[in-house]
């Protein structure tokens, strides 16, 4: 087997690492802020305020407090929970990046929310929203989007409730306003951060496929044209120079027939010196016509060495990667699509290609541990795969993976390789 060589590319950074940091420094914020605000100056009006003064004061006596009364250890319980609270949101946003599972995801986004609405911090809530657009489709984002926004402004509705009736005061709805307006920024950050990001980001993962499918293309391609230089060179040697030589031949077989006895020494010298020429001609001929394999190997290497955030592992056997014309253009051709279709579908983070020799058969087989299955309904690309390794006598099916993501399976009859 001949391993993949290592790419030269800048190194990925995984999308959690941004979502732990920034989640991190938000929570230090909120943290921080709390503990320099001290017992005296802390704003217990939000929702893991109130809370506290419930858990400490009781169902009762919590609606009528106004400050004073064991705000010490109100405020104990208040930084406890908004510690807590910090916490929990700071892992959630790293896993909500990292997970491929869609109802792990979603689990982990519907977690981040409640702690940005328990927590009522603006910097949290815009997180949530921008990896609402990076990391869902646009209509199920949206609608994340919509029900952040709906339940953030019910709880600036309840605060102002509340505060109205503790202060024995009409409420005051410009505040309610206030606050709504400015949970706009969350769309802000949904359209110009999240989806934006995702855009930048599936460009760019498709710029580089594509540049590594051109590559291999263009590596492929000039085997193939070499084959035919080669097969137009034979041609030639044969039209002119096997012809010239012929006739040459044929007339030095004259010569020596009408010379009779009197054969000049250089004549017979020359007679056989032509013959071998003719028959030296005849071998180049017949071994440049011969339609040499192609090698896969390094197409594979090029197509696989240009793939963003994979990570690739390619095992080739040097005599399955010789394939004539026909078979290497179709085993390229499906091995591609098969990578094409992981990175648009599979959110997979790494790819197995191995191409080897079983039973008389040519192998390929890639599978990945994304979020895709055995017996989903197949589209145009395996159709397509499917019709080219049928045409010549081969098979396509998809294999068990163990439970863990997507695997193919391409079968070429080794008598290709012997045409």
């Amino acid at each position: 087997m001949t391993p993949a060589p290592t790419s030269n590319r800048m190194p990925h950074i995984p999308p959690w690492t941004f979502a732990f940091a920034a989640a991190l420094l938000f929570a230090g914020l909120e943290i921080g802020a709390v503990l320099s605000a001290g017992v005296d100056r802390a704003e217990l009006h939000n929702p893991l305020g109130l809370a506290a003064l419930a858990l400490v004061l009781g169902p009762q006596d919590w609606m009528a407090w106004t400050g004073g009364a064991q705000r010490a250890s109100v405020f104990q319980c208040y930084a406890i929970a908004k510690t807590a609270v910090a916490c929990i949101a700071v892992p959630a946003a790293a896993a909500a990046c990292a997970t491929r599972s869609p109802r792990r995801r979603a689990a982990l986004l519907a977690l981040q929310m409640a702690c940005a609405l328990a927590l009522d911090s603006t910097p949290f809530h815009l997180l949530v929203a921008v990896q609402l657009g990076m990391l869902l489709p646009l209509r199920t984002a949206l609608a994340w989007l919509a029900t952040q926004y709906l339940l953030g402004a019910g709880i600036d509705l309840l605060l102002v409730l509340d505060l109205a009736q503790r202060l024995a005061q009409p409420p005051q709805w410009p505040l309610l306003g206030y606050l709504c307006a400015e949970r706009a920024v969350v769309v802000a950050g949904f359209a110009a951060v999240g989806r934006l990001v995702l855009y930048e980001r599936r460009t760019r993962q498709a710029l580089a496929t594509a540049n590594a499918q051109l590559l291999a293309t263009q590596s492929l391609l000039a085997d193939t044209v070499r084959g035919g230089e080669r097969l137009r060179i034979a041609r030639d040697l044969h039209d002119t120079v096997g012809h010239h030589l012929t006739a040459l031949n044929l007339h030095l077989d004259l010569a020596l027939r009408q010379a009779g006895g009197a054969v000049p020494p250089a004549l017979p010298t020359a007679r056989a010196v032509s013959h071998d020429l003719l028959a030296q001609v005849r071998s180049v001929v017949t071994s440049t016509r011969d339609d040499r394999p192609i090698d896969l190997a390094q197409a594979l290497r090029m197509l696989c060495a240009g793939l963003p955030a994979l990570k690739v592992d390619l095992r080739i056997d040097a005599e399955a990667a010789r394939q004539p014309t026909p078979a290497a253009h179709a085993l390229f051709c499906c091995i591609q699509e098969a990578i094409t279709n992981t990175l648009r579908h599979a959110q997979a983070r790494r790819l197995d290609i191995v191409l080897d020799i079983d039973d008389g058969m040519t192998v390929a087989r890639v599978s990945d541990d994304g979020c895709g299955k055995n017996g989903a309904a197949e589209g145009n690309g395996l159709l397509g795969m499917r019709e080219r390794l049928a045409e010549l006598g081969g098979a396509l099916r998809c294999v068990d993976n163990g439970g863990a993501g997507f695997a193919l399976e391409m079968r070429v009859p080794r008598a290709w390789s012997q045409a």
